[in-house]
């Protein structure tokens, strides 16, 4: 009798987690699937066991964007920077680092802010250090290397968008999209959290959790989904707090190094979040940079999404007049 029940209880079950896949299915949710880009676009990154990844030497070519647009270049130079032009490479630097509207994605090399901001001076070398994907903790850790290669860098300027935010603490949410939905594939993330006194705590590389049979089952792949999810919940609510962190450790890094230190805000914020970020800034003697992209379509890349050359010379104009003071003339 015992035995009989076990099966039917099993067999319930069973019947049960059928009648979820199937729901889960016609609703929209799928297996696990990793989509490969690398048919449509170059892979312009590498594994990287401290930063998640960096980026590829060499030259890059983009297919164009969309039926009228172009064929673009992306250059990495052999210090992994973006190429901005043929500035005197003995010269004082002044760096961007940050994430793809930084680095300038789906624009070409001459194209970028950083890029026209070297054709406007003979002082300095720009150098764009800006990385598709990243957010202010990868930055902070590549900057950490930057100033162990160079110790000739005049200004530091962190192009902050508000995505920073969740990439900073290895949401789940980013997880996903990072593993799922670009050429980089299946990587691993840092991550920034704070302790009990509000100190920066450098966490080493995750990686996104796969269960068995998470690539056959859209259960299972949304059961991976909500522990990613759980287990970053807490550094989550934490986010802003975390990337404040972030910042005040670029600044102090940046000022051992005898560099001056600005935060870049390339996007438009709600005023509530941007009071914030200015108290917060004023608080720390930091300067702050409010050169957000324009919006409207004219201003992205047609097919794509990203800021467009003419979006980042508008912005590159702005940023300029702002660092006009180091006269960089």
């Amino acid at each position: 009798m015992k035995i009989k029940n076990y099966s039917l209880s099993f067999i319930t079950v069973v019947l049960i987690l059928v009648l979820i896949e199937i729901l889960l299915r016609v609703t929209g949710s799928n297996p696990r699937i990793i989509r490969d880009f690398s048919l449509n676009e170059p892979i312009t990154n590498i594994p990287d066991k401290n930063l998640g990844w960096s980026t590829k030497v060499g030259q890059h070519i983009f297919k164009p964007w969309s039926e009228d647009g172009k064929i673009t270049k992306l250059t990495i130079n052999e210090d992994k920077s973006r190429f901005t032009g043929n500035g005197n490479l003995h010269k004082k630097k002044i760096i961007f680092i940050g994430g793809s509207v930084t680095q300038g994605w789906a624009v070409d090399d001459l194209e970028t802010f950083s890029s026209f901001i070297q054709k406007k001076t003979k002082k300095y070398k720009i150098n764009n250090f800006g990385v598709g994907g990243y957010g202010g903790f990868q930055s902070l850790l590549l900057l950490e290397e930057i100033f162990n290669n160079y110790n000739d860098i005049e200004l530091v300027v962190y192009g902050f968008t508000p995505h920073h935010e969740v990439r900073n603490v290895a949401a789940g949410s980013w997880m996903y999209l990072l593993n799922f939905f670009s050429t980089r594939g299946f990587v691993k993330l840092p991550y920034g959290s704070i302790d009990k006194e509000n100190n920066l705590v450098k966490n080493k590389p995750i990686k996104y959790i796969k269960l068995p049979f998470g690539n056959r089952s859209a259960l299972i792949a949304k059961l991976e989904k909500k522990i990613m999810k759980i287990k970053s919940l807490q550094r989550e609510y934490k986010k802003f707090e975390i990337s404040k962190s972030i910042i005040k450790e670029m600044n102090k890094i940046s000022n051992e190094n005898s560099s001056e230190f600005k935060f870049l805000l390339l996007e438009e914020l709600p005023k509530e979040k941007i009071d914030k970020y200015k108290k917060f800034l004023i608080k720390n003697n930091i300067a702050l940079i409010n050169c957000p992209m324009p919006q409207g379509d004219q201003y992205v890349v047609k097919g794509e999404g990203h800021p467009s050359a003419l979006g980042h010379k508008i912005a590159s104009e702005c940023i300029y007049k702002e660092i006009e003071i180091l006269n960089i003339n």
